[in-house]
């Protein structure tokens, strides 16, 4: 099979490393297709990371080397994710997320 390089990519790849302790004014990861529905977050580094849905609550933490290092969430629409790192030390964090289409 050749590469489609037709239509719309419904999938989403990115590695982010927040190092800020606050959640910054603009999203790190943004969602740019319609129907996502499922994502996934992984604690790539060696420091916990918080995330929030709407950039100002918290809503969990990604911490190494426990079962929160991966969280993976299905049939959540979401248009973005904030992070923020308490100790302030920078760590990478791979999401990943697709539509049904």
């Amino acid at each position: 099979m050749k590469p489609i390089l037709l239509g719309k990519d419904f999938n989403y790849f990115a590695k982010v490393t927040p190092a800020d302790v606050a959640f910054p004014e603009d999203s790190q990861v943004e969602f740019n297709f319609r129907g996502q529905q499922n994502f996934s977050m992984v604690n790539e580094g060696a420091n916990v990371v918080e995330y929030s849905f709407n950039g100002n609550t918290l809503h969990g933490d990604l911490t190494p080397g426990t079962p929160t290092a991966a969280i993976f969430f299905d049939n959540r629409r979401i248009p973005g994710i904030w992070f923020r790192v308490p100790a302030g030390l920078a760590t990478t964090i791979r999401v990943e997320a697709w539509a049904r289409i």
